[in-house]
């Protein structure tokens, strides 16, 4: 008996080695023509952050250490890739429903104590469907200046 349960405790730890992050979720992509990505680093930000509209857009971006942007060309690889996403409720990640008119979104979170280290957004509208992956230490008051 002492065996079953040593075995089926080993079986549930590799099972929790398979999951994946948002990051690893996208990186599987990246050679898939289906999805075009772009990825903005710390200093692209930076520039980035010049070019917003209020000071509370400015002082959000300055948390922010990455953002990666697909474009996903078919509602066939947005579905695929939502449902691989759907695994990250599993990994630390809360999820959130939305939907304003004809697009819907899943908003994924992963925290440490009170400040979010990864937004994920999936947002799909027929035809029109992205994903985004931003990565840093945001204050959750400041996420809506980061996803106007």
């Amino acid at each position: 008996m002492k065996k079953v349960f040593i075995m089926l405790a080993l079986m549930l730890m590799s099972i929790g080695g398979f999951a994946q992050s948002a990051q690893e979720i996208i990186d599987s992509y990246k050679n898939n023509p289906g999805l075009g990505i772009m990825e903005m680093n710390k200093m692209m930000i930076n520039m980035a952050s010049a070019a917003a509209k209020t000071d509370a857009e400015k002082e959000a971006l300055k948390n922010v250490d990455s953002i990666t942007i697909g474009m996903i060309n078919s509602d066939e690889l947005a579905a695929e890739i939502g449902t691989k996403l759907e695994a990250l409720k599993d990994n630390g990640y809360g999820m959130l429903d939305a939907q304003k008119e004809e697009v819907k979104a899943k908003v994924y979170a992963k925290s440490e104590g009170d400040i979010i280290t990864e937004i994920v957004v999936l947002a799909k509208a027929e035809g029109n469907n992205i994903i985004t992956l931003i990565k840093g230490k945001i204050d959750p008051a400041q996420i809506g200046s980061l996803v106007k």
